[in-house]
């Protein structure tokens, strides 16, 4: 255990954004956290007690709640006059759970970051992390009790940190998913999958979506990226210096498909790309047969599926700008649905521990991960 609190770096220490980010950091709370003198399992607040390395911990700013997380938020169908704030480009994280079919843009992520919702009967908690590009949706449900999760101030890695908001302890970095704090530690909890493109492609897949209203009661610019040219292919700054891995663009997005604490396999999309601009890998990842569609237009997404259905594991190729299995020359579509041949009608199972994530973060958070070579 690390007692951390009087080490926690303040945002003036390692600021590198400018105004948009600081415009963030005066939605809510004051920015003020730990300092000399306080006390060693506390945060503003919050209790403290984290399993985590005191150096790369920081004070985001706005403290907890300064980005407040949304329960139970309203959703509209496409084409509502509250959509005035999302356009067709704009990047989505979609769920489906139990064919109740929603997306969560990111311009609601940029203000909010997490999501405690009900789906399809089902408790989610699902959060995006500007900072290290990372949507990750996990169960909520932790020993019985459904947990309302909620943004404290603190980074990790520059990282977003969860907190339950009935009891003030501090759960841990989204990227970690398994607690880190008081007591949370070692838990961990089911992933949910979860799908990432633009707006226009997802209700070009899923029309029968819902999405959310940009009426929270918030008044938050959901039009306006706050962040600058953070999250550019090209841009190689971070809030909180850290130790990166510079062997790829740390802001590449990746799909990464986790396997345990450390381990699993990253296919960043550069690599996928030189495949061409619609192209599959076929895989094995932790003993599971993946295949991972990649499509480059629509601002580029991927997507891994497990690739046995009924028994039979299928190896898919492109032909025409179409996937296609080899076994039966069914034709296949981006949300893994066989849409002609013999398996029309056929469901790919998305992979519950696949998400998009910025590839400095994937790194520091998956260190013993394979990569992606598309030679």
């Amino acid at each position: 255990m690390s007692r951390i609190a009087n080490t926690v770096r303040r945002t003036s220490e390692g600021l590198l954004l400018g105004a948009g980010l600081l415009a963030l950091a005066s939605c809510g709370g004051d920015g003020s956290g730990l300092g000399p003198g306080d006390g060693d399992d506390e945060f503003a607040g919050l209790k403290l007690d984290c399993q985590l390395a005191s150096n790369l911990l920081a004070d985001g700013g706005p403290g907890p709640e300064g980005i407040y997380a949304l329960t139970e938020p309203k959703f509209v169908e496409p084409g509502s006059p509250e959509l005035s704030y999302l356009r067709d480009d704009d990047r989505v994280v979609g769920l489906i759970v139990n064919g109740d079919v929603r997306a969560y843009p990111h311009n609601i992520f940029w203000w909010h970051e997490l999501v405690n919702d009900v789906v399809g009967g089902r408790p989610v908690a699902i959060s995006f992390c500007p900072l290290t590009g990372s949507a990750v949706a996990i169960d909520p449900v932790i020993n019985g009790r459904r947990v309302e999760f909620g943004i404290s101030g603190l980074l990790f890695a520059n990282n977003l940190v969860m907190f339950d908001r009935e009891t003030d302890e501090v759960y841990g970095p989204q990227l970690f998913i398994e607690g880190r704090c008081n007591a949370f530690k070692g838990i961990e909890p089911s992933m949910i999958e979860v799908a990432e493109m633009t707006w226009g492609r997802w209700k070009e897949l899923h029309p029968e979506t819902k999405v959310l209203s940009g009426e929270t009661s918030f008044n938050r610019p959901y039009t306006q990226y706050p962040y600058g040219s953070y999250d550019q292919l090209t841009n190689n700054s971070l809030l909180f210096p850290m130790s990166v891995d510079n062997s790829r663009p740390i802001k590449e997005r990746v799909l990464g498909i986790r396997v345990g604490d450390t381990g699993g396999k990253a296919y960043p999309f550069g690599e996928l790309e030189n495949l061409g601009p619609v192209s599959v890998v076929n895989d094995v990842v932790g003993g599971d047969a993946i295949v991972i569609f990649y499509e480059a237009a629509n601002r580029k997404s991927a997507h891994a599926f497990h690739r046995t259905v009924g028994g039979q594991t299928l190896t898919f190729e492109v032909v025409d700008g179409q996937y296609r299995d080899v076994e039966t020359g069914s034709t296949w579509d981006l949300a893994g649905r066989a849409v002609g041949g013999p398996m029309t009608g056929e469901q790919l199972d998305r992979v519950d521990t696949a998400y998009t994530v910025f590839w400095f973060a994937w790194r520091h958070f998956q260190p013993d991960a394979a990569t992606f070579q598309a030679s």
